[in-house]
């Protein structure tokens, strides 16, 4: 929430700064007469990581015969903390895209949906919002003490996109499947949001492919004329990973 309040005022150079502990350190057990090792239990630790490059988000869109690519394979780049649980499941929390996503031996659910809106316009036609939020760094921190994540939006601009096609095309595309997994659930909740906001579910379409997972915003496949209204903010982030030791002066 307060990384998307950076674009949406359009507050480029504001440094988010949030601090937490990798870990629970390592508690032990004892008593007044004896202590027995055995039973002292291993502290949890953590590794939260930056990385940029990942999934590439694309978006194509179409007006009659006339295709244009408003965002042309944009690299999100994620940031990670994976948990290192020495008692109970371990999991791993990932930030892309304006999404936040959680997984687990179980699986991957979606926690936080993307930065993308579709709702029905009062004259009857579809607008679809998009933020392609992109984040920048490469760096990681391991162990169970405190670690500060601090992030600058670099810039963010003004809707660079703003017109009416028939359709829509996005896409995300990785090599790991759990990531496309994860959005292709994100898709989904998309959908079903729109269909809150009165939109046909039949009008928008998520679909997996091989290494790649689609969002399909049409009026092709319908019988009533009308129009696909695409706004894109995009935006880039900057992330820096600080240890225990930076927190200390």
């Amino acid at each position: 929430i307060a990384l998307d309040s950076l674009w949406v005022n359009n507050r480029s150079g504001v440094l988010l700064s949030m601090a937490f502990d990798l870990g629970t350190g390592a508690p032990a057990t004892g008593g007044t007469i004896f202590s027995l090792p055995i039973l002292t239990p291993v502290g949890s630790g953590g590794t939260v990581s930056v990385k940029e490059g990942g999934a590439v988000l694309n978006i194509t869109a179409h007006k009659g015969d006339e295709i244009s690519v408003p965002v042309p394979d944009l690299p999100l780049g994620s940031l990670t903390y994976e948990s290192s649980n020495h008692y109970w499941v371990d999991q791993n929390w990932i930030y892309q895209g304006g999404a936040i996503f959680l997984s687990q031996e179980g699986g991957i659910t979606v926690r936080v949906g993307p930065s993308i809106a579709v709702a029905k316009r009062e004259d009857g036609d579809i607008s679809l919002t998009v933020a392609p939020i992109r984040l920048e760094g490469s760096d990681m921190i391991a162990g169970s003490g405190p670690v500060r994540i601090e992030t600058r939006m670099r810039f963010s601009q003004k809707p660079d996109f703003n017109d009416a096609y028939d359709c829509v095309n996005l896409s995300v595309t990785d090599d790991d499947p759990v990531a496309v997994r994860a959005w292709k659930r994100a898709f989904e909740e998309v959908r079903e949001r729109a269909v809150g906001e009165g939109v046909k579910s039949s009008l928008i379409v998520p679909k997996p492919t091989g290494n790649k997972v689609w969002l399909n915003v049409s009026w092709r496949q319908n019988e009533e004329p009308g129009k696909v209204h695409l706004t894109v903010y995009p935006a880039n982030y900057t992330v820096t990973l600080h240890g225990a030791a930076s927190l200390v002066e």
